[in-house]
């Protein structure tokens, strides 16, 4: 009997057609044998498998969540004007403006509610030269060498604990004080940075004068002189803080205009002065001052304040602002490419609000 043939048939029939190791024919029963009868055996139906269509794809990634950014005190800032008989200018809502003076000697502060950011001015003061004759000349002070860092350590010597002045600059444009008192030479002009220690409240700010040489001051016949130290000018906020409040400082300042009824008094006293001020100074020294201090110790100090407080930073591609975002706020969030970590150098640019879980 022969070989069941059926099933092989066509297995090996495909297998050998593809290989090409033997002919179709060899395969076939003999010409002579075609009468013989063959047993013959069922063949399983076998039926290929249905082609899968249906493939599974991974869920959509969820839309991002709606995200409320609670802005911060800088930037939610809403201005309103203030005057007085003698200057006018624009303050955050809520602050307090205090002054005292005429054009003889204006001063004037403006603070936010807890007193932990402000700004001062003064038009002049004298300190004298010779600190016996201090009391006897009716100075509040007196300055052995006349600089600006002498006269804002000596006059914050009583009302901090430590006042530490770490760079300071030369501002531009001291042509307009000079034009004012054209008799008396300007003897020091800087903007210096410093940190200070207050009530138990460590803070930072700028701190600008002019210092000129008044050598006419007489007193009982003798010829003392005297420093007279003009355009005084302090800003400060919280430790790590001043970047952010320099702006909306810088905001109060640039809005300051003295009144016509001020500018009377002064043209009245100061008859020989070839030009009037139209502000209290220039505003460079300022963030010129602020620039040139080392960025190093406030990147520090805010990679610290993040980590103690569990916040991680984040810059938003869409409003390029920086906020304080809860630890985790990048990996809950389905899109990762609006908010993304901010670089070293970010951290000294401050934050504009937080993100809150």
């Amino acid at each position: 009997m022969k070989k069941p043939i059926a099933v092989i048939l066509s297995a090996l029939l495909l297998s050998t057609a593809l290989t090409g190791c033997l002919p179709l024919r060899s395969f076939l029963p003999d010409e002579g044998n075609a009468e013989e009868e063959t047993e013959t055996y069922p063949v399983e139906d076998v039926t290929e498998p249905p082609m899968i269509t249906d493939v599974p794809t991974a869920a959509p990634t969820a839309a991002p969540a709606e995200i409320t950014v609670r802005p911060a005190e800088w930037a939610a800032v809403q201005w309103q004007p203030y005057s007085s008989p003698n200057f006018t200018l624009n303050i955050p809502a809520g602050w307090e403006v205090q002054w005292q003076g005429d054009a003889n000697q204006l001063r004037w502060m403006a603070t936010s509610p807890d007193k932990t950011v402000g700004i001062t001015n003064i038009d002049h003061c004298y300190a004298a030269k010779d600190a016996s004759m201090q009391q006897a000349l009716g100075f509040s002070m007196s300055m052995e060498n006349g600089t600006v860092r002498e006269f804002f350590e000596k006059n914050f010597a009583d009302s901090t604990e430590y006042f530490t002045v770490q760079s300071s600059c030369v501002p531009k444009d001291k042509d307009l004080l000079q034009s004012v008192r054209p008799y008396t030479p300007i003897h020091d002009y800087q903007a210096l940075y410093a940190t200070f220690k207050d009530e138990n409240v460590e803070g930072e700010g700028i701190y600008s004068a002019v210092v000129m040489d008044s050598k006419d001051v007489i007193f009982n016949g003798a010829n003392y002189g005297a420093w007279e130290v003009n355009c005084v000018l302090t800003q400060w906020a919280p430790q790590g803080r001043f970047v952010d409040w320099a702006p909306v400082l810088a905001n109060i300042m640039q809005s300051f205009r003295y009144t016509e009824a001020y500018l009377a008094q002064w043209r009245q006293i100061a008859n020989d002065a070839t030009a009037t001020p139209t502000t209290i100074n220039d505003t460079d020294p300022v963030m010129e001052a602020f620039e040139e201090r080392s960025k190093s110790d406030t990147i520090i100090q805010e990679k610290r304040s993040d980590m103690l407080e569990e916040y991680e930073r984040v810059y938003d591609n869409e409003s390029g602002k920086i906020y304080r975002a809860y630890n985790g706020f990048l990996d809950d969030i389905g899109d990762q490419n609006r908010y993304t970590p901010i670089t070293d150098s970010q951290y000294a640019d401050g934050y504009d609000g937080w993100i809150d879980k």
